[in-house]
């Protein structure tokens, strides 16, 4: 059996190195440029299974030509002996398999059958003692006393390497690609249980310019088309089981979509959460890392995740029953995992997880071929959550070929075919694949897939509430408990945190002032949350809070308080503020006033009404004195978590008070005083003088 370190290691190479490397039979399809050749994969049987042990199955497989190919050009196929490790299959998804079984001999294109614009070969496989001759469309996969023929259908039962290959007139290869034979001779009775996390999702994309409403971009034509595509096909194949977890970001740009395929994509989401096979993931608004935002103490934006969530697919959800409805039961993670992904889980509700296998330590017993069954995931301080891998190897085949969809699949269905051959009597065994978030859902890839996995005789499928119901923790001897690699919490940083915590004040104060539910609301919320999306690096979430900060600014340069001088020519009197707003909403705040030389006999704080363009509050006041006085204003929302304006006026006093007057009037008694008895004392001494003969 395969140590997971070393599957893990080569599953992750799988999506770069088709794209990157030759093979030694031949040039990659994938790096056929210009006019060269090139193979696609358009269709193929996706599991062999004779009526009975040993009889005739046909094995039909049609591919495209690409390019211009040669005059004389065959196409040949050549047969590899039966996969026995997982470090084997995955070695054959970029290069070239060993054990050559069979090869079925070149045929001119234009002699082959036309099928869905391509060309089709037809192979006859058997399980028994008739010869097949190299060269002949008859594969016996008993050949080279692989599998005793009859005697154990499980020996023959496997997942068989070929190579499709492309031939110029001289013989000499031009292009190949490769894909896989998956033969059952007998239905299984221990299916490997799949589970399947369908994402109807786009990349989170932010707009640094132009107005709040084209900050967040619609989706494109295509990708609402593959949308509405793979809801459709999930709804009329309510048999293959699957948990489809729809962005709520994404369910909102389809309902600002007026397009038919928009419409039919969100029809295709009600039939699916109606039906009730398939099961609704609840998602956060975009996807995020649990674990981070618990970790940066910022707790309320998981709640404002799950929030808008729910307020975005209300109209998908109404009416549903507890069990048709979105469920929170299980977190799903596809990015890094650290200790901090239980407090977050309890924000959200879920009490199981599914993860990365890479996100986790190595195991130490290695008498497993593929980790299959939940198990304790140890985090620390005493906590433990329920946990379950989802496989990269097969997570890293949904975007292993974005040209060739069809053999993506095959080769999905190959390797579950595979993973069931390592053990085909064990029971109670079960693998998760979650492709990435943004995945783009092709119509060709869903539909093989889908087709591939109806009456598959060795896989059976199911919802990740399934999978955790029918699955037990230890089945099969596995290990029952796991822990994350060693390393902690990639947190956010705390400049960024405080951002977000600061920002979410922000918003909080804004919704308590404003009247109604004016679409900026939302639109706000909307840049603020996908600013924290996973999906963004650290400087891309950071530009986006500035995006957001910058149009919330701008909401708030909508309101303004004039700052026009006042003149007060009483002591007493109620001067008008004046608050004008170019903004399409009312809102109620709190007027709150201060100065040092100016009373308020009413409260420095008045409530105000902004419901038009010019609006008047009047506040009353008493001046202490006269002169330029300074007086101070804060315009805030009623919860206070919003300063919307701040600023200063300068009030002129021309009033004079009674107690003025009276010290005026005091002081010039006084004067007066003064001066008419320094008067007539200087009056007796000129008449003393004189009576006494002295000069005056």
């Amino acid at each position: 059996m395969l140590l997971r370190g070393v599957r893990c290691a080569l599953a992750a190479a799988v999506a770069t190195l088709w794209l990157l490397v030759v093979s030694p039979v031949g040039v990659s399809a994938a790096a056929s440029v210009g006019s060269t050749p090139s193979l696609t994969l358009l269709s193929q049987t996706p599991t062999v299974a004779p009526p009975a042990p040993g009889d005739p199955a046909t094995f039909a497989l049609a591919v495209r030509v690409a390019g211009s190919a040669p005059s004389g050009a065959t196409l040949g196929l050549s047969f590899y002996e039966k996969l026995s490790t997982q470090s084997g299959f995955a070695e054959t998804l970029t290069g070239t398999p060993s054990g050559l079984l069979h090869t079925v001999a070149p045929q001119p294109l234009a002699s082959l059958k036309r099928a869905g614009g391509g060309e089709q070969i037809d192979v006859t496989v058997v399980a028994g003692t008739t010869s097949a001759p190299s060269g002949s469309a008859t594969l016996n996969v008993s050949d080279l006393s692989r599998c005793p023929p009859l005697t154990d259908p499980e020996e023959c039962s496997g997942v068989y390497p070929v190579v499709v290959q492309l031939f110029d007139s001289s013989g000499s290869q031009i292009a190949h690609l490769n894909t896989y034979l998956v033969y059952e001779e007998t239905r299984s009775a221990s299916p490997l249980v799949f589970s399947w996390v369908v994402p109807m999702g786009a990349n989170v994309r932010i707009r640094s310019d132009g107005p709040i409403t084209d900050a967040i971009p619609p989706l494109g034509a295509a990708r609402v088309r593959d949308l509405a595509a793979l809801s459709q096909e999930l709804a009329a194949n309510p048999g293959v089981q699957a948990t489809v977890a729809p962005s709520p970001a994404v369910v909102e740009r389809l309902r600002d979509d007026p397009s038919p395929e928009a419409a039919s994509a969100l029809r295709g989401l009600r039939t699916i959460a109606l039906e009730g096979t398939h099961r609704l993931l609840a998602q956060p608004y975009v996807p995020v890392n649990l674990a981070q935002l618990a970790a940066a103490g910022v707790p309320s934006e998981i709640q404002g995740q799950k929030n808008r969530a729910s307020a975005v697919m209300a109209p998908i959800t109404v009416g549903l029953s507890a069990a048709q409805a979105p469920s929170w039961q299980t977190w799903v993670a596809t990015g890094p995992v650290g200790p901090s992904i239980a407090a977050g889980m309890r924000d959200v509700g879920s009490d199981s997880l599914v993860l990365p296998d890479t996100a986790l330590a190595s195991a130490t017993e290695e008498d497993h071929a593929t980790w299959t069954q939940p198990f304790s995931l140890t985090l620390g301080h005493g906590e433990s959550v329920t946990a379950a891998v989802s496989d990269s190897m097969l997570s890293n085949l949904f975007t292993s070929h974005p040209a060739d969809p069809v053999l993506e699949a095959n080769e999905l269905l190959a390797g579950l075919a595979f993973i069931q051959s390592e053990l085909p009597s064990a029971g109670g065994r079960g693998v998760i694949a979650v492709p990435p978030p943004s995945w783009n859902p092709d119509p060709r890839f869903a539909d093989a897939l889908v087709s591939g996995l109806s009456n598959n005789p060795v896989v059976s499928t199911a919802t990740l509430n399934g999978y955790f119901n029918e699955i037990q923790i230890g089945a099969n001897g596995a290990t029952t408990t796991r822990r994350l690699n060693d390393g902690a919490d990639q947190l956010v940083s705390k400049a960024e945190a405080a951002a977000i915590a600061t920002a979410r004040t922000e918003i909080s104060g804004f919704v308590d002032a404003v009247q109604g539910q004016p679409p900026i609301e939302n639109q706000l919320e909307d840049v603020l949350l996908s600013a924290e999306s996973d999906q963004l690096s650290p400087d891309q979430q950071r530009a986006a809070l500035a995006v957001f900060e910058r149009h919330f600014d701008a909401e708030l340069g909508n309101i303004q308080v004039e700052k026009n001088s006042i003149t007060l020519t009483a002591q007493t009197a109620a001067i008008p503020i004046t608050i004008v707003s170019s903004a399409h909403y009312a809102l109620r705040a709190n007027l709150t006033l201060s100065s040092p030389k100016l009373e308020f006999p009413g409260g420095p704080t008045r409530d105000v009404l902004i419901d038009h363009p010019t609006n008047s509050a009047q506040v009353q006041v008493l001046a202490r004195t006269s002169g330029d006085l300074p007086l101070s204003f804060t315009l805030s929302s009623p919860n206070g978590q919003l300063v919307i304006e701040r600023g200063r006026f300068t009030v002129r006093s021309t009033a004079t008070s009674i107690v003025g007057i009276m010290l005026t009037l005091v002081a010039a008694a006084v004067l007066i005083g003064w001066w008419g008895r320094t008067w007539l004392k200087g009056r007796r001494e000129r008449r003393s003088r004189v009576q006494r003969g002295a000069p005056a």
